[in-house]
């Protein structure tokens, strides 16, 4: 059972129900894709919305969830290649 429960945390990516906190928690490589809406969203969205849901940030910034997502589900594949994330690579 174990096994299949890893399996499942595996394959699982970035959702409309996860807080940006859960997300980049769970996979560094997405700060890259927060940072690159911050412009757009006019404040630093892991500053002032760490604790708010994907959905509500979206919202509150006024993002295309369906794109964020799928940045942020790139980004966790990109992780689960390099689980230490962007500061692992070579400066």
């Amino acid at each position: 059972m174990e096994n299949s429960s890893t399996a499942q945390k595996e394959n699982e990516t970035p959702n409309k129900d996860m807080t940006v906190l859960d997300v980049v928690g769970r996979w560094p490589a997405a700060q890259d894709v927060f940072r690159e809406y911050d412009a757009e969203a006019g404040e630093c969205i892991m500053c002032q919305a760490l604790f708010d849901t994907l959905s509500d940030v979206a919202l509150r910034y006024g993002l295309d969830l369906a794109a964020m997502l799928d940045k942020l589900a790139r980004a966790a594949e990109r992780g689960a290649d390099d689980p230490a994330g962007p500061s692992a690579a070579p400066g």
